[in-house]
């Protein structure tokens, strides 16, 4: 199996997953879940992350991680080997316990603080175990709901803070936010680009300039598709396509061009090229170039289609 791709920087936020080898079960009674709490609350005393929710499924676990210090390989392997090594012992097993290396997608903490942390909350409704959010124990739910808190275990302020200032109204406010999310199809997780990103295009050129640095290897696929990139001809090649419009219409200047706006969004997060190389194809500023993409942005939030069209043509292009 091809290892994963590590970003790690100070400050960095993460949605951590793992499963179950060959997708069995993890947890087999609920004092191995109190263990593996406990671990959790170990290595966040001994590394200094900041854990801001988490979900213990049958045979995975989501936690939302924040590290103030670049080291979330060293927590992972700390929490996924103590745990193994604990259920070895136990049930008096050998080999792995856990499907490979853990899954860490790096977030834009601004932008999706929230919805990760509803995602994660309802993931036992979802899952159809339970039909309320605070019915399941061995999520951090309640510990957001509850008058006594999280005592210094999860750290809620960030989330809550969103709410209020006032902890009994901030309190009702994020469950309310929660219950909403009951009846949507509410997964951010599937915005993350090659499955290792998940924000908005600062965010993304952000993450870019650090993977710089990283050598290449091709056995680390996320870093293939991530600087994968596509020609602008290509792009408005494949767009026209798609779409059915003239390259000639899309080049041309003037406002109000939804399509041309499109155009200059995918070639300019598909092609690697600069804000200013991106407008001189069009024929427009750099400045120009910014504004178009928090527009298309705004747009994809939403309209539906326009964002289902947009991740077709991104998926085509990337894959090809």
């Amino acid at each position: 199996m091809a290892r994963q791709l590590r970003i790690e920087f100070e400050g960095a936020f993460y949605h951590i997953t793992s499963r179950g080898n060959l997708r069995g079960a993890l947890f087999f009674e609920e004092k191995d879940r109190e263990k593996f709490i406990e671990i959790l609350g170990r290595t966040k005393n001994r590394y200094g992350y900041l854990l801001h929710a988490y979900a213990l499924m049958g045979n995975h676990y989501h936690l939302l991680i924040e590290t103030p210090k670049a080291n979330i390989s060293q927590i992972m392997q700390n929490i996924n080997t103590s745990y193994t090594v604990y259920i070895n012992k136990k049930y008096q097993r050998s080999g792995h316990l856990f499907q490979g290396r853990f899954k860490g997608i790096i977030v834009d903490k601004d932008e999706y603080l929230l919805a990760l942390s509803r995602y994660i909350h309802l993931n036992p409704v979802k899952a159809g175990i339970v039909q309320k959010p605070e019915d399941n124990k061995w999520t951090s739910y309640k510990l957001y709901i509850n008058k006594a808190g999280s005592n210094g275990f999860v750290d809620t302020t960030d989330t809550l803070s969103y709410f209020s200032e006032k902890a009994s109204q901030s309190k009702q406010a994020y469950r309310a936010f929660v219950e909403a999310g009951t009846e949507q199809d509410n997964n951010p997780l599937r915005e993350a680009e090659a499955g290792l990103i998940l924000g908005g295009e600062s965010f993304k050129e952000k993450i870019m300039s650090l993977l710089d640095i990283v050598k290449a290897d091709e056995e680390l696929p996320q870093l293939k598709r991530l600087r994968g990139y596509v020609a602008i001809e290509k792009v408005i090649e494949e767009y026209c396509r798609y779409y059915g419009e003239s390259m000639e219409k899309l080049r041309r200047k003037g406002k109000g061009k939804k399509g041309r706006q499109i155009a200059i969004y995918l070639s300019k997060i598909l092609s690697g090229k600069t804000n200013k190389e991106v407008g001189e194809y069009f024929g427009i500023k750099g400045p120009a170039v910014s504004g178009v993409i928090k527009t298309v942005e705004g747009r994809m939030n939403s309209e539906k289609h326009l964002k289902k069209g947009i991740d077709t043509l991104k998926e085509k292009m990337i894959n090809e």
